[in-house]
């Protein structure tokens, strides 16, 4: 793990597309404050495609060995994914580490990993990532134990090198089987969901779109006000990585599960979508998506078009969404406010602006109740129990024959007790 405030230089060729380019360069100046680095110099070259050997062209080489020397930078930082053999070339000719983008994300969610589940997550993604480079991380690279080390002795002929990469694919392995385990535990808790009929609205986004404070904020004005419901919320990419569901009620007596799931960030590794897949696929269960959406960030149609392509990759393209924009406070003009998908709604958690119409989107979009009148026995005053607690009553009057309830119903509720409907 790195060291705090470590010195880095960023580095990263510009094809052409001088647009995603400064998209993807600004993100990774903010991948390295979340990373606790200090960006000292960048550095960037026009090409049409990288050099096989450097990525960069070799004379952008010995610049960049020269500002190592001049800023004296602990690592440096490659916007694109390396492939081993040029990390290992880069890496003898500038003589400090040299990680990409791709390693950068992996150790920021090594640091804020807290749960086991997540740990094991992480582990398995960087693992999985080292494994083809252990050429190029080899000097370095610590000995992985698990837990009473390894058992194996060297075979004739057999190096070092052999030896880790052996002991690596058994780690996996390992962790794989031990987050099998866990995923069982989802599993049947997402099958007790499904069989009591508890509807799930999911809120996806781009990191540090806001949605873990939105929820909050939800909790705040229906008065959750139990500690221990509200989820952890800071300003910074990837705060949490832990998927986070709460169940609320509203005053109609509807009640739902909300769920908070990881951030999404361009370039987002295969290795990461690959080992988080079992809490992100707990997305495809949803009866509603919740799309939060940075609004005051410049790059929030890239922000969209990435969150919707690793929804798509989820399988998750079908399941009704809603768009939300959050951080609406933030724009000075909102005649120039014209993203590329429509909002559903406009919010703000700092002024609470549109977050009443925000659970009243939710609780329009999930429930298509049907409102009757009932005329219950009063031998039947169990079933008006269940009325006060699982429906919305809108009047009860005493009758001589029973008890006559008008009352709005789920389609579950409607069809149990259809006998009791006043023609």
């Amino acid at each position: 793990m790195l060291d705090t405030r470590n010195k880095a230089i960023i580095c990263g060729i510009n094809f052409g597309h001088d647009e995603d380019f400064n998209y993807s360069f600004s993100e990774l100046k903010n991948l390295c404050e979340a990373c606790q680095l200090d960006v000292v110099c960048e550095v960037v070259q026009n090409l049409n495609t990288p050099n096989t050997r450097y990525y960069f062209g070799i004379g952008k080489i010995n610049e960049l060995k020269n500002l190592v020397d001049f800023h004296q930078a602990d690592i440096v930082i490659f916007d694109d994914e390396l492939s081993p053999a040029t990390l290992v070339n880069i890496m003898d000719e500038i003589e400090v580490e040299v990680i990409d983008r791709t390693m950068l994300i992996l150790r920021i969610f090594e640091k804020r990993a807290k749960t086991k589940e997540a740990k094991l997550q992480v582990e398995i993604a960087k693992l999985s990532y080292l494994l083809p480079r252990l050429v190029g991380y080899h000097k370095n690279l610590s000995r992985i134990g698990g837990s009473g080390g390894s058992t194996h002795t060297r075979g004739s002929g057999e190096t070092a090198l052999e030896l880790d990469r052996r002991h690596i694919e058994e780690r996996i392995s390992k962790l794989k089987s031990e987050l099998a385990d866990l995923s069982l535990n989802r599993l049947t808790a997402r099958k007790q969901r499904i069989k009591n009929e508890m509807k799930i609205v999911s809120f996806v986004g781009y990191t540090n779109a806001g949605k873990s404070t939105t929820i909050n904020t939800l909790l705040s004005v229906l008065n959750e006000d139990e500690e221990n419901k509200y989820l952890y919320a800071e300003d910074m990419l990837f705060a949490t990585l832990e998927t986070s569901t709460r169940r609320i009620k509203l005053n109609n007596n509807h009640e739902f599960l909300l769920t908070d799931t990881v951030g999404f960030v361009s370039k987002l590794p295969h290795h990461l979508i690959e080992a988080f897949k079992s809490t992100l696929e707990e997305i495809r269960e949803s009866s509603l998506i919740i799309h939060l959406i940075d609004s005051s960030s410049p790059y929030l149609d890239k922000q969209i078009e990435t969150t919707n392509l690793v929804l798509k990759e989820l399988g998750c393209e079908n399941i009704k969404t809603l768009y939300v924009y959050n951080k609406i406070d933030l724009i000075k003009n909102m005649v120039f406010f014209n993203p590329i998908i429509k909002a559903d709604l406009l919010i703000s958690n700092k002024t609470n602006e549109g977050i009443n119409e925000l659970i009243e989107l939710i609780d329009n979009n999930l429930f298509d109740d049907l409102k009757t009148t009932l005329l219950l026995p009063f031998s039947k005053g169990d079933i008006y129990n269940v009325l006060k607690l699982k429906a919305n009553i809108l009047s009860t009057e005493y009758l001589n024959e029973g008890i006559k309830v008008e009352v709005i119903l789920s389609k579950h509720l409607y069809s149990l007790y259809q006998e009791y409907i006043l023609k």
